[in-house]
């Protein structure tokens, strides 16, 4: 059985970053795992004497994120929003009553609201606005009608949208809504500051609700790396699971274009950790608890 545990969000203060993600975003906390250093977190981590902070915020709707702070070495990369044109994790989302209020307390929490991102669609019933957290990590707002006030989801800029929906659903996500954009939309190039982006959009939800958004940009041209980014790199880093056998789970996202690193597999006395990326750089993390392994 494989479950979502959490996001994970490397930062350049983690008070700061606790104080953003509770007072604009509503987490609360949830587990404090104070210092983390030693010889297994070096190796799963693939960071030669790391020591970093990692605290834990859960929203009452379920989501969880981990805010890490690299003490040694210290973390690296920009820290401003990157392009939804960008391979890998783009944004966490959020269905919200009252854009306004929520980007007021956006920016009373340390971060920036990107006004120039706001666009309006489907006869002006809805509306979306990009803002960021300290350290860059887009944060989409969503308006619309029907829709209550939520965590959505999480963003994959992806290369191959048939390649990611297999890998995933390993994970034990599904198919859900299935968004082809592909006519040029104003409203969908002033949110993505990309005039005349084409794109899909494909959610997948897992039976708990956890959902995450697929981006296949047809036009014009996605970049980046395809490759994972070291855990201390500022911004969005990895997606963490529960996994009672990761290692039969490990063996099928290789077979579905992802990979593990064995020198990254560590098991610790309370827990065992095995480190990889899916087809497009994500890291995914895969966790089980050493006591009820067997």
């Amino acid at each position: 059985m494989v479950s979502l545990s959490h996001r994970g969000i490397c930062v350049s203060d983690i008070a700061a970053s606790e104080r953003f993600y509770r007072e604009a975003l509503g987490f609360e906390p949830y587990q404090d795992h104070g210092l983390i250093e030693g010889p297994d977190m070096s190796q799963t981590m693939e960071i030669p004497d790391v020591r970093l902070r990692a605290v834990m915020l859960k929203r009452p709707d379920g989501p969880v994120i981990e805010l890490l702070q690299f003490l040694n070495p210290p973390a690296t990369g920009p820290r401003e929003k990157r392009s939804t044109l960008q391979y890998g994790l783009v944004h966490i989302s959020f269905y919200v009553d009252d854009i306004d209020s929520w980007a007021a307390r956006i920016a009373g929490a340390g971060g920036t609201v990107h006004e120039e991102t706001r666009a309006y669609f489907a006869g002006n019933t809805t509306t979306m606005l990009y803002c960021t957290d300290p350290d860059g990590v887009r944060v989409e707002l969503m308006k619309a009608s029907g829709e209550a006030e939520r965590f959505s989801h999480s963003g994959i800029c992806v290369d191959d949208i048939d390649i990611a929906l297999s890998y995933y659903d390993a994970l034990g996500f599904a198919p859900a809504e299935n968004y082809v954009l592909d006519e040029g939309y104003d409203w969908l190039g002033v949110i993505n500051e990309v005039p005349g982006i084409k794109l899909r959009a494909q959610m997948m939800r897992d039976p708990a609700g956890n959902t995450i958004e697929l981006l296949k940009v047809f036009e014009p041209a996605c970049f980046g790396s395809r490759e994972r980014q070291p855990l201390n790199r500022f911004g969005l880093t990895h997606l963490a699971f529960w996994d009672d056998d990761p290692e039969a789970t490990a063996a099928r996202l290789t077979d579905r274009g992802g990979y593990f690193v064995e020198q990254a597999h560590v098991k610790t006395p309370v827990i065992e950790l095995l480190h990889g990326a899916d087809p497009n750089g994500v890291r995914i993390e895969l966790m089980r608890p050493v006591a009820s392994a067997g």
